[in-house]
C-alpha cells in the first residue's frame, strides 16, 4: 500500500548507498527505518531500493534521493560509479507519485542546518552573516562542493568545482602537477584533494621519499591504498614520526584542501560559512591544525575577509540524508 505521508530519502555515493524512511508527522524527527549498502557487488540502485522497501508494510508515496553527480533533467550518471538513474524509471519501478534527484552535495547543504554543536568541529570561528550564503566541500571518494543560499526558504546550489583545474600554490604542487601531467592531460582538483586522490600524492611523494618496507608490501597487495594511507599516517603522527611519507601525504592533502575551500568561499562568497564535509575528514582530524589550516586559507587580497568565515568540519555522517529528506518535505511532499 502506497502512504502519501511516507518519503524515502537516500544518500547515493560513490561507494555505498543510504536509505532512510521517514513520516511527515515525525520530521524532523529520526527515520522509521534506515540501512547502509556498499555499491559494488550489486546490479544497481533498483536492487537496493527493492531490499530496502520489500520487507516493508507500507510504501513511501515521495522520494528525494542525493546522488553524486550532476543531474541533468532528473537523471544522473554518476561520476564514480557506473550508474545511470532516472526519476522518471524509479517511479514506475517503485510506485512513486514523485521522486527528486539532487546532487548529494546539495542535500548535504540542506542538512548544515540541523547539525549540533556535538557533530561539528569549529576550525575557525568567525564572525557568520546572518542569511549569508554557506558553502560547503566535501573530499570523500571524489571531491564535491556546493553552496546554500538565504531567503524564504534555504536553497541549495549544485556544482561540478571538483572537476576545475587543480590550480597549484606552492614550488612543491607545480611538481605534482608536473607528475600528474605525465599520464594525464587534465588535472583536476578532485584528482589530487579525494580519498581517490591520496594515492596518487603518495606516489608523486615517492618519487623523492622512502617508503617502509612493510608498507610498501601491504600497498602493493592492496587493491585500496587509501585506507593504508591513511592509517599509516596517523600511526606515524601518533609516534612522532613527521617526515614520515604517509604524514607528508596527508599534510599535502590538507594544504590542498585548505586552498580550494578559499577559492570556494571566495567564488561563492561564503559569508555565512564554510562546511568541510565528505568521508575523509573525520578520519584524519589530527590534520586539521586550525592555525596551518587558516594560513593557508586566508590568503591574497581578501586575506582578512577569509579570516571572517566559520569554517566547521562535519562529524555526521548522515548530514546528507538528513538533508535529503529537508528538501523532500519542504518541497516535494505535500502538507496536509
Amino acid at each position: 500500500m502506497i502512504n502519501p505521508s511516507l518519503l524515502l530519502a537516500a544518500d547515493i555515493g560513490g561507494t555505498k548507498t543510504t536509505l532512510a524512511l521517514y513520516h511527515r508527522a515525525q520530521w524532523p524527527g529520526p527515520p522509521l527505518a534506515e540501512q547502509t549498502m556498499a555499491n559494488h557487488g550489486t546490479a544497481g540502485l533498483e536492487q537496493l531500493i527493492a531490499q530496502f522497501l520489500d520487507p516493508l508494510a507500507e510504501r513511501p508515496a515521495y522520494g528525494c534521493f542525493g546522488v553524486a553527480g550532476p543531474v541533468r533533467n532528473q537523471e544522473v550518471e554518476m561520476t564514480n560509479l557506473s550508474w545511470r538513474i532516472s526519476a522518471a524509471a524509479l517511479e514506475q519501478r517503485f510506485g512513486f507519485q514523485q521522486l527528486h534527484l539532487l546532487n548529494d552535495l546539495m542535500a548535504t547543504a540542506m542538512g548544515t542546518s540541523s547539525l549540533q554543536a556535538d557533530e561539528l568541529v569549529t576550525i575557525n570561528p568567525g564572525s557568520p552573516v546572518a542569511g549569508g550564503t554557506v558553502a560547503v566541500l566535501a573530499p570523500g571518494t571524489g571531491l564535491g562542493e556546493a553552496f546554500l543560499t538565504q531567503g524564504a526558504q534555504p536553497t541549495p546550489h549544485p556544482s561540478e568545482g571538483g572537476h576545475a583545474s587543480f590550480a597549484p600554490r606552492t614550488r612543491e604542487q607545480i611538481e605534482l602537477l608536473c607528475f600528474m601531467l605525465q599520464s594525464r592531460d587534465h588535472v583536476s582538483v578532485e584528482q589530487v584533494c579525494s580519498g581517490s586522490g591520496l594515492p596518487q600524492l603518495f606516489a608523486f611523494l615517492r618519487t623523492t621519499m622512502g617508503v617502509p618496507p612493510a608498507l610498501a608490501e601491504a600497498l602493493a597487495a592492496s587493491r585500496d591504498q587509501t585506507p593504508l594511507i591513511v592509517a599509516s599516517a596517523l600511526k606515524a603522527l601518533q609516534e612522532g614520526e613527521q617526515e614520515h611519507i604517509a604524514v607528508r601525504t596527508l599534510e599535502l592533502f590538507t594544504a590542498i584542501l585548505a586552498d580550494e575551500a578559499a577559492n570556494l568561499a571566495l567564488k561563492t562568497l561564503s559569508l555565512g560559512g564554510l562546511f568541510l564535509g565528505g568521508g575523509l575528514p573525520p578520519r584524519i582530524l589530527p590534520f586539521f591544525e586550525s592555525c596551518r589550516f587558516m594560513s593557508i586559507f586566508a590568503r591574497g587580497v581578501y586575506r582578512d575577509w577569509l579570516r571572517t568565515i566559520p569554517i566547521q568540519l562535519i562529524l555526521n555522517p548522515k548530514t546528507a540524508i538528513a538533508g535529503a529528506a529537508a528538501y523532500g518535505f519542504s518541497r516535494i511532499v505535500p502538507t496536509p
